[in-house]
């Protein structure tokens, strides 16, 4: 039987995966580890079988399906599996306050993860999503977009083969409904991949419990090209950067703030770049009708305010030629300020860098820019001041989501919660601390307990100043007149 037999109602997967996370949370993170070793071989060897279904479902260049999907899918589970013991493992907790306590610190699974995934990375994204939940612990159930189902189904057939036990990964196959119904059955988590759209629809309907989720939404990313800047390698990166995946990438390069001095030439150059691009080889096509509609709008609309539209001919089978917007009015243009999500780039000129930083930012989104420079380090101070969740300098951010060390997320409407790196281990676990005595197993009666009184205050205030005193030996003078306090009050007044 095929995952895809699998289907299930949502609150029927929900109680399934409630049962089977008991035993797989049990196990510990270094023998969650040790039952996933052989994850990296396992999808090594069926990284042909993967391809095949990711480009038979979404008609992405089997290029892009092994180089951005299945290679990145490897390294992540490499890094996941290396980092989750350090990572996961107890860790003790010293405090300045109560040397005489050991404090400990787990992270506790959370119990039944539901992700939520889309369609553009169908298998990358929800294995980034999947794979530190259960290294955490928990049990979880996918539900990929409902365009790509299959390739949902091979990730979970996968995961299983590598050793995931029954009932602790499960296939939901659906659309929204399905999804809604996830969430109504009440999980420990959701994490969502998606547009802001829907993404406030499972955060509101995670908050009637509450439950948790992890976000990751749209973008109207930007690239921003300082005027010392190689023309030949920024446009080259752009080229791509704009248009990979036919541009159905959260992080595709939607917007380029370009020095006015290099404006002209910039556009001509990335011009004849995205002319000369195999549109029907190398660019995915709009994955259905209602995306191709979005391309189109935001083409048309451009056309209809007067801008300079170079390209943006729809062509058969869902594609579009790749279109170069600018012009007077760009940054006002709805293919400036909302997601395009297809292959489609505006254009706009700048003055100093303080101008660039307030263009970029005046955004609601912040998943990722590029900075081009040859300045590296004023690129780097530039890219500081930039809203979003990753920078890249002379290169497209985008390539960031390949490399499985680097935490990935956003902020403002491009969501929250970070996968990939030790973030993503931390983020699938909540934080319990445990407390216990370093000596005697009661020991003496806490010198705060009843009663109160002006002893007290005064040991306090001793106390204060100790903390505040710069050094340590200011400290340790500070708590060792706060302890004489402490001790001389113990002795005439017993705590009850």
């Amino acid at each position: 039987m095929t995952a895809l037999q699998e289907v299930r109602s949502g609150s029927v997967l929900v109680e399934r995966a409630r049962a089977a996370q008991a035993g797989w949370g049990a196990l510990g993170v270094e023998e969650r580890v040790r039952v996933l070793g052989r994850l990296p071989r396992v999808l090594a060897g069926n990284s042909d079988r993967i391809a095949d279904v990711i480009v038979a479902e979404n008609g992405k260049p089997r290029a892009e399906a092994l180089a951005h999907e299945v290679v990145p899918g490897i390294a992540l589970a490499r890094q996941h599996l290396g980092a989750a013991v350090a990572t996961l493992g107890a860790g003790r907790i010293t405090a300045l306050t109560a040397p005489h306590r050991r404090t400990v610190r787990l992270h506790r699974p959370y119990g039944v993860v539901v992700a939520i995934a889309p369609w553009n990375l169908p298998f990358l994204i929800p294995f980034s999503q999947v794979l530190p939940a259960l290294l955490g612990g928990n049990a979880v159930v996918l539900k990929p977009s409902e365009l790509t189902p299959r390739v949902g189904a091979v990730l979970v057939e996968v995961l299983t083969e590598a050793g995931v036990p029954e009932g602790v990964l499960q296939l939901a196959v659906g659309d929204g409904a399905m999804g809604a119904e996830l969430v109504a059955a009440r999980p420990d988590k959701v994490l969502f991949t998606g547009s802001v759209a829907t993404g406030r629809k499972v955060m509101e309907a995670a908050a009637r419990f509450p439950i948790p989720v992890g976000l990751e939404l749209g973008g109207v990313d930007a690239a921003v090209v300082l005027g010392d800047a190689d023309l030949e390698f920024t446009t080259s990166a752009i080229a791509w950067g704009a248009n990979f995946n036919g541009g159905q990438a959260c992080c595709s390069i939607e917007r380029v703030l370009v020095h006015r001095d290099l404006h002209d030439a910039f556009l001509a150059r990335l011009e004849d770049k995205v002319r000369r691009i195999d549109v029907r080889n190398d660019l995915a096509p709009a994955i259905d009708e209602r995306q191709q509609r979005i391309w189109q709008r935001h083409v048309d609309a451009a056309r209809t305010a007067g801008l300079d539209v170079r390209g943006g001919e729809p062509l058969p089978g869902r594609h579009l030629t790749p279109a170069l917007i600018s012009g007077d009015g760009v940054t006002a243009a709805e293919v400036w300020t909302e997601e395009t999500f297809g292959p489609v780039v505006a254009v706009a000129p700048f003055d100093s860098d303080e101008e660039a930083v307030q263009l970029h930012n005046a955004t609601d989104y912040g998943l990722t820019a590029s900075v081009f420079s040859a300045d590296v380090d004023r690129a780097r101070a530039l890219a500081g001041r930039l809203l979003a969740g990753s920078v890249a300098i002379n290169d497209v951010a985008a390539t960031l989501y390949s490399t499985p060390e680097l935490p990935w997320g956003g902020v403002g409407r491009s969501g929250f919660g970070r996968s990939h790196g030790v973030d993503a281990l931390l983020d699938a676990c909540w934080v319990q601390v445990v407390d216990a005595p370093r000596g005697p197993v009661f020991g003496p009666k806490r010198p705060w307990w009843y009663p109160y009184g002006p002893e007290l205050e005064d040991a306090f205030r001793a106390l204060a100043t100790g903390l505040a005193a710069p050094g340590p030996a200011g400290l340790a003078g500070g708590a060792q007149r706060a302890g004489r306090r402490l001790l001389s009050m113990l002795s005439r007044q017993p705590k009850l």
